[in-house]
């Protein structure tokens, strides 16, 4: 005979459960230490509204309803009718052989609902809505199909407004469609969550209702116009649902799965993948002007371009020094209208960025021009997106990602509204070449670093006039921060032919004249020249490879301890290089182009370049840290 104990048994030696039943039996599937798939019990509500088919509601209801005797799941178990048609409905329940209980059966059948434990009483399951009459003493036809309770509460303390698994059906009458909604989410909740729920409606005229009840209904399978049994189980009444009789009730009703149990979900499916590398990318700005004095005339590009508005983003220091000066003239004599906005300080905010995206919003500019360090050209980044996207929330633009090409969150289309022009007057950042941006949230303090190849300026003019008077120790720290960025490009797991002879270079060009950049840096234009050049190669070639370790402890040093950000560079550089030029680092980063650790032979590669000396590996790495600490010794 069977018995939970023999059950447990059967589960217990089987590779695979597949339980029905009651929540008693699936808790023990799942519980059984196998694997299970199990579903949950239905509580069935089925609305009808006052644009619904009557007689197709009933009439799909009472189908569904005697077919097995209303032992499938799915069937309906209680009826929420709109009292502006529940007349009519209940006069089509009558008519098509339902047996409508006065009050005093309604008492007597509650009865032999349920039994103690509160679940359904197994005498009643499967039953002809005569024999249950019978057994609640109430008298009625024995042709009648389903006995039909009219009752009011939705609550636990109602035994129709339980599972019944047998033809009976509570039915509720509703005010408004929201009442009905609400009605029919409470049985869902009294035990039927993540099963099936029906709506009763006219299609074309009550879109909008559906849609109401489909996002109300925490049911996995939320039917329109179909008897439950027959259209939950799929197929037949509808090409969504596969057909199935195990029905998953998700999460919602403690199970695995949220729909119909089918072949794939009973099957083992082996996937053979081969190792693939990732298509890679180089994304610069599509112009780059550069040379000594070049602002001038590569801003009259704009001209050609049909540029009417420009906005320009600076900061004060820059503003009052009259920098801007020669720029605006340019502009002027370019026939373009021109608005400044000098309120960028260090660190820039998020206030500080809508306080600018507001002026854009009202001068509707066609470019931004950002001039200046970091700062500037961050800040007019992230008043670009403001623009163009206001609808935009910075912590979805900060999400992380592995690969910058594959993002949860997908960037939005940047430049509909204006073009961005980066004219940097320090050489150290890279800025006016890389898709990054930093913005600091001043009311939390959380900094936003935003990552988005969208971000990459259209236009970058690197003219070593601006850079001139830049004062030595800003020389030294952003030389040794154009340095880092260089280094770290290249032994990068991103790196590639086209980041390495850009970064190898740049390192060259800053070895040879960050110091005669830094002892002579207003008289020496060769060298202000070649550093500002170093400095925009090294963002080009770290803008695609992107940075290492150094760099990220740098930046969490930097705003514990508020250093500076190219001195806290200096201080991790030699330790970071010695970290990673190793043949079996602690750890590895994931790239499927990166097939196996190489950065001690691509620090000894930079020794080489630089003609260091050396005769292993080990030997030039030293000489490549020693030749560093000289550099920042002169600087």
């Amino acid at each position: 005979e069977p018995s939970i104990e023999l059950s447990k048994l059967v589960m217990s030696e089987s590779d695979l459960i597949l339980a029905t039943g009651g929540p008693g039996m699936v808790k023990s599937a799942y519980s059984s230490g196998k694997p299970a798939i199990g579903v949950g019990p239905g509580d069935t509500p089925a609305i009808i509204d006052e644009t619904a088919h009557i007689k197709m509601a009933v009439n799909s209801i009472l189908l569904s309803k005697t077919f097995d005797n209303g032992v499938i799941c799915a069937s309906e178990q209680s009826v929420i009718v709109l009292d502006k048609v529940y007349e009519e409905v209940k006069k089509e329940f009558k008519e098509r052989g339902a047996y409508i209980l006065k009050k005093d059966e309604i008492d007597k059948v509650r009865k032999i609902i349920l039994i103690n434990s509160g679940s359904v009483n197994p005498k009643i399951v499967g039953q002809s809505a005569f024999k249950i009459a019978q057994m609640a003493g109430v008298k009625v036809p024995e042709d009648a199909k389903v006995l039909i309770g009219e009752v009011e509460s939705v609550g636990a303390e109602e035994p129709f407004a339980h599972e019944k698994l047998s033809p009976m059906l509570a039915m509720y009458k509703a005010g408004s469609f929201d009442e009905a909604l609400d009605k029919a989410e409470a049985l869902v909740e009294l035990g039927g969550f993540g099963h099936t729920s029906v709506l009763y409606t006219d299609q074309v005229k009550s879109r909008d209702r559906i849609e109401k009840f489909g996002e109300r209904m925490k049911t996995g399978r939320t039917i329109v116009n179909m008897p439950a049994s027959q259209g939950a189980i799929g197929d037949i009444y509808n090409f969504k649902l596969p057909p199935s009789l195990t029905l998953g009730c998700g999460s919602w009703g403690g199970n695995s799965i949220s729909e119909n149990v089918g072949v794939k979900h009973l099957i083992n499916i082996k996937s053979v993948a081969e190792r693939r590398e990732n298509m890679l990318w180089f994304r610069v700005p599509e112009k780059i002007y550069f040379k000594f004095g070049c602002t001038a005339e590569a801003l009259r590009e704009l001209k050609t371009m049909g540029k009417k508005r420009a906005f320009v983003v600076t900061d004060r220091a820059l503003y009052k020094m009259g920098f801007l000066n020669p720029i605006v003239k340019t502009l002027e004599k370019n026939g373009m209208a021109i608005k400044i906005f000098s309120d960028v300080e260090p660190d820039p905010t998020l206030e500080v960025a809508r306080k600018g995206a507001e002026e854009m919003n009202s001068f509707k500019p066609d470019t931004i021009i950002a001039v200046g360090g970091g700062s500037p050209m961050d800040a007019a980044k992230i008043m670009w997106i403001m623009y163009e996207h206001p609808e935009v929330r910075f912590e979805d633009l900060a999400m992380r990602f592995m690969d910058i090409r594959k993002r949860v969150y997908t960037f939005p289309h940047m430049g509909d509204k204006a073009m961005l022009v980066c004219i940097p007057t320090t050489s150290g950042t890279g800025s006016e070449v890389t898709p990054f941006a930093v913005i600091t949230d001043e009311k939390t303090g959380i900094k936003y670093p935003l990552t988005d190849y969208e971000l990459t300026p259209d236009m970058a003019i690197v003219d070593a006039e601006l850079m001139m008077n830049m004062p030595k120790g800003l020389t030294a720290a952003s030389g040794i921060d154009a340095l880092s960025h260089a280094i770290e490009a290249y032994v990068s797991v991103h790196a590639s032919e086209f980041t390495n002879g850009l970064a190898l270079e740049s390192i060259r060009l800053i070895f040879k004249y960050l110091p005669a950049a830094y002892s002579e840096g207003s008289t020496n234009e060769k060298a202000r020249e070649k550093m500002a050049h170093a400095s925009c190669m090294a963002g080009m070639a770290f803008a695609n490879a992107f940075l290492g370790v150094c760099h990220s402890m740098a930046h969490k040093l930097g705003s514990k301890h508020h250093i500076a950000h190219g001195v806290a560079i200096e201080l991790l550089l030699d330790e970071s290089i010695r970290f990673n030029a190793v043949d079996n680092p602690r750890k590895q980063a994931a790239f499927p182009q990166y097939k196996y650790p190489n950065a001690k032979w691509r620090y000894s590669v930079i020794a080489d370049y630089l003609k260091l000396g050396g005769n292993t590996e080990e030997e030039k790495v030293e000489l490549l840290i020693k030749a560093i600490d000289e550099l920042k010794a002169k600087v």
